[in-house]
């Protein structure tokens, strides 16, 4: 599985490197996604869910749609989380992109967030222990973490696996990292109060039904592509987004919600996927290394 899980990272690494090269202002979202998704494919792989172009108060879970006019902005920051699978194995990585220096400490402190939560896994230590090291490494900047956004356990063909990873010292988080465990470590960092929102859109979806009489064309062209994982509906020009919209209404389909920092502060993100060694943990895109 590590071997695997090292290859797929290495893809990831690799998309995140080109997906920093076209984050430009004034580069339209719509572009990136689907120039990365087309890379992961490229490489022998398949996107674990649709390329996340995040701006500057969005936190999570915005993708391109279809005909999608939104470009970057000239000044702000973009989070680009991506993720890439085989056989249902799941690297998930995601970079903050600062686009003017006011906004550069915001940057830095996420990654020195991920970074200190990296030298902090090994086996026996407790979720929430990380989440501790997490909160106080974005303390030290005067930013907040986002309180009510997590890491995650990763499981074949299952992105998030129940466990989380919080960003503070949530001692609910009682789990102990083992041997063998895969989580996606995502530190989120706030110049605002430090929570997030539904902004009441969805761009992303995934199958919630794998059988239904009327629906069951859609679940077998969204299941050949995707299977259980998460889906833009930029993959399937075939389904309109009238039948898209049908089907999440009647509960075929899963939405998730693009999350706003509630507040309207500017969020940063750092992510890698680790692979919990017996020494410590391996991480698999080498975030850290891009910028």
């Amino acid at each position: 599985m590590l071997k695997t899980l090292r290859q797929i990272g290495d893809i990831v690494y690799k998309a995140l490197k080109y997906a920093l090269d076209l984050a430009q202002p004034d580069t339209p979202v719509l572009e990136i996604c689907e120039k990365v998704e087309a890379f992961i494919r490229a490489n022998g792989m398949r996107p674990a869910f649709p390329v996340n172009v995040s701006i500057n108060e969005v936190a999570a879970h915005y993708t391109a749609k279809r005909n999608d006019t939104l470009r970057l902005p000239k000044t702000g920051i973009v989070k680009i989380d991506i993720g890439a699978q085989r056989d249902g194995y799941i690297v998930d990585a995601a970079v903050s992109v600062a686009l003017s220096p006011i906004f550069s400490n915001l940057e830095k402190a996420a990654k020195k967030a991920l970074e200190s939560a990296l030298g902090a896994i090994k086996p026996g230590v407790r979720a929430w222990q990380i989440g501790e090291t997490i909160e106080k490494t974005i303390k030290s900047f005067g930013f907040n973490p986002i309180y009510n956004l997590t890491g995650h356990k990763i499981e074949r063909y299952i992105l998030h696996a129940g466990y989380v990873v919080p960003n503070y010292s949530d001692k609910s988080a009682s789990q102990a990292f083992a041997p063998g465990d895969v989580y996606a470590i995502e530190p989120f960092v706030t110049n605002g109060e430090g929570y997030v929102a539904d902004r009441g859109e969805v761009t992303i979806y995934r199958l919630a039904r794998m059988r239904h009489k009327t629906y069951q064309y859609i679940i077998n062209i969204i299941s050949a592509e995707a299977g259980p994982l998460p889906f833009s509906p930029r993959w399937f020009p075939q389904i309109s987004d009238v039948e898209i919209e049908t089907a999440y209404r009647n509960g075929i389909l899963h939405g998730y919600e693009v999350l706003i920092e509630r507040s309207k502060g500017f969020v940063a993100q750092f992510e890698d996927t680790v692979y919990v060694a017996e020494d410590g943990a391996i991480p698999l895109a080498q975030t850290l290394d891009l910028i």
